[in-house]
Formats: C-alpha cells, structure tokens, sequence
C-alpha cells in the first residue's frame, strides 16, 4: 500500500501543458469535422437533387415528354412534381436555414428554357411567354445534348424565383443561382461549388462558374451557349 508520502499530484504547469495539448489537438479536428459536415450537406443536396430529376423525368413520360409548364403559380414544377416524389423535403437543401415561418421553402430552380422559345416562337407569342400570359411545352427531346444542358440548379437562399430566366435582372443565371453553396472558405470565397441536375437524369458539382463557361449550360439555343460568361465580364 502507498504511503501518502509516495502519492504525487498533477502540478498546476502540467496540467496546463495537457489543457494546451487538447485545444492543439481540438483546433487541428475542427478544420475536418467542419468540412466532412459539408460534404454530407453536399452529399444530401446531391440526392435530392437525383430525385427531383427523377420525378421529372417520370412526370416527362406522362406527359408525352413535356416537363412541368412555365408559370409562376398553380400547377409549376413545384406542384406538379409532388405525386412523382411524395417528399417535400427534398426541394430543400440542408444547407439551407429556412425560418420555421417562412414560406417558399425552395433550395432549387429549374431551367425556364426561355432561350429556345426565343428562337422558335414568333414574336407575338414570345411576348406573351416572357409576360406569363402564354406558356408553350417544352419536350426533353428539344434538348441537343441533354448530359451538358442544365435542367435544375441550386439558387440563393431568399430568392424566389421559380424558373431560371435570361431576361429577369442580369440574367437569373447570374443573380439567381448560387455558383458556391457548398464550400468551406466562407460565403465570399469561390472555392467550392454547387450542384446542378442534367437533362440526361445526372447530377454533378460544378465549381464557381463552370456552369456559364466556356459555355452556358443552361442555353440550348447557340447564342446564347456560347456568349462570353457574364461572370467575367
């Protein structure tokens, strides 16, 4: 048995020492932690974002081809997508914070395709599709290269906006959608990326900005494929 003598306590510089070491250790795992957290974010996002284009693609088959029409309320993509995926929590990506309150709860916009209506339509009716009172099918089929053309992309949170749109603001390409939700260098930094659903039924990450250059993947029509990226104007 020991003698109390012989019973030897931490001094108070060790137990600093070993406080020291911890906090080393503890800010060296965070950098990891935060980041494999945001690759499950990523990871989610991504097959909600599978899906959605899923669904699409099963109410496209319904619907002689034709995917939800462009409107801006009553049976858009939004409501029309709901019996073919039954989860409304897969239009909203965990990266995103909504308020308990808030409505629109929506991570994702879809292609408006307005670029192909632009050059198919007369003037008269492309007129009346940019003021919402007309609105013309849009076929899966009318898409040349359905694996390079985007159907859903990731927008910035407190957006509204339902469809992606050249001719609203700069471009919703450009003010609307969110070129690097997922990265762990802070809201101002360009070094992540985002999620983008194809036309072909594929989901991928692009980093900031791929998906307007060199071409824009969200035109189907030429000049508007190849116009010099907004973003480095």
């Amino acid at each position: 048995m020991l003698q109390k003598s012989q019973i030897r306590a931490f001094t108070l510089i060790e137990l600093l020492v070993v406080i020291a070491i911890i906090a080393i250790l503890a800010g060296m795992l965070l950098p990891a932690l935060s980041k494999a957290k945001g690759k499950a974010k990523q990871t989610k996002c991504n097959s909600n974002l599978r899906q959605i284009n899923l669904a699409l693609r099963m109410y496209a088959d319904d619907f002689d081809d034709k995917i939800p029409p462009r409107i801006s309320g009553g049976p858009n993509w939004i409501n029309a997508l709901i019996p073919y995926h039954n989860a409304p929590e897969v239009v909203i990506c965990p990266s995103d914070r909504f308020k308990a309150d808030e409505s629109q709860k929506r991570s994702y916009i879809i292609n408006g395709f307005n670029d192909f209506f632009a050059v198919t339509l007369s003037k008269k009716e492309f007129e009346e599709f940019r003021e919402w009172t007309g609105s013309k099918p849009m076929k899966l089929s009318n898409i040349r290269f359905p694996s390079e053309t985007i159907m859903f992309g990731e927008k910035k949170q407190g957006r509204y906006d339902v469809h992606m749109d050249f001719y609203q603001g700069e471009g919703n390409d450009v003010d609307a959608i969110d070129q690097n939700k997922h990265n762990t260098s802070g809201s101002e930094s360009r070094d992540g990326g985002s999620n983008f659903a194809f036309a072909d039924g594929s989901v991928r990450l692009l980093k900031y900005g791929e998906s307007l250059s060199p071409e824009n993947l969200w035109a189907v029509a030429d000049q508007w494929r190849n116009a010099p990226s907004p973003l480095e104007e």
